[in-house]
């Protein structure tokens, strides 16, 4: 009696290096993904850091301009007093 093969050695090898190629670029796609998530991760957090300095720097100019404008309003009272 003989044996009769369904799948041939070269078909079950290309399914296999098929496979294998499969889970290569999955793993890589993968990888590459979350690399691109984590540098956006990055690039969000260092712009709110940059605008949240830029709104504290506006806010002190803005603080010290007031500032400015009540000791003159005071010079004048006292003046005028």
């Amino acid at each position: 009696m003989s044996k009769t093969h369904i799948l041939s050695g070269d078909t079950l090898k290309t399914i296999s290096q098929g496979a294998l190629g499969a889970m290569t670029f999955g793993a890589y796609h993968q990888y590459t993904t979350n690399k691109m998530m984590e540098l956006n991760n990055q690039k969000q957090d260092l712009q709110h850091k940059y605008f949240m300095d830029k709104m504290e720097r506006q806010h002190h100019k803005e603080i010290e301009d007031l500032k400015e404008k009540i000791n003159k309003l005071e010079q004048k009272k006292r003046w005028w007093s």
